[in-house]
């Protein structure tokens, strides 16, 4: 399975997906891809975040 992170970005509502090293893109290809859930959540800045600042951030089964 393929797993991407996703978000609502800041301006605007569009979306947003994890491209890596704390950047995001508007861009579906340019996603970093997980090949679980559990490697998805490993990137714990993003959860902290949800966490302590209310992101709505999504782990996303692409196959599902």
């Amino acid at each position: 399975m393929v797993w991407h992170i996703k978000k609502t970005g800041i301006v605007g509502s569009n979306t947003v997906y994890y491209k890596g090293s704390n950047r995001w893109t508007n861009v579906f290809a340019d996603r970093s891809t997980y090949t679980s859930q559990a490697k998805a959540k490993l990137e714990s800045y993003i959860w902290d975040k949800k966490t302590n600042d209310g992101w709505d951030v999504t782990a996303v089964n692409e196959n599902a």
